[in-house]
């Protein structure tokens, strides 16, 4: 693994962390390789297959939330031939509805991510909620 795709990787979720928190849908997407394949799994167990089908969910958690933001640590970031990487973290999910409810949820979660073209785009990934109150 090269040095420069490790810091490339570092950028790349922070930017996508910053495009989440800002609800910049038009950014976020930037990050994403949005391919019919394109698979997402939530903490909950659901899959949204397709880059259009987890746009829509996004789409409209951005819309009715007042606030969101993202977190991700601990990032171990796997680069093979700057070509692929796998990485995993620990996540969390704060939000605030438009009452001022709030609710916050955390786990694990892993993305694959690949070189395409001269653009890292995340290919799949793979949430996970916390279990027993364990993270």
């Amino acid at each position: 693994m090269s040095v420069e795709a490790y810091k490339e990787l570092d950028d790349f979720f922070r930017s996508m962390r910053q495009a989440y928190n800002s609800r910049d849908m038009k950014m976020f997407r930037t990050h994403f390789w949005t391919d019919k394949r394109f698979i997402h799994v939530d903490h909950s167990g659901r899959m949204d297959l397709g880059w259009g089908a987890f746009e829509e969910v996004l789409d409209q958690e951005f819309r009715y939330m007042d606030s969101v933001k993202l977190e991700l640590k601990e990032l171990k970031i796997h680069v093979f031939e700057d070509k692929f990487s796998s990485v995993t973290a620990d996540w969390k999910v704060a939000q605030v509805d438009p009452e001022g409810r709030g609710s916050e949820e955390s786990g694990r979660v892993s993305f694959t991510i690949c070189r395409l073209k001269d653009d890292w785009k995340i290919v799949h990934q793979h949430y996970t909620g916390a279990l027993n109150g364990i993270e």
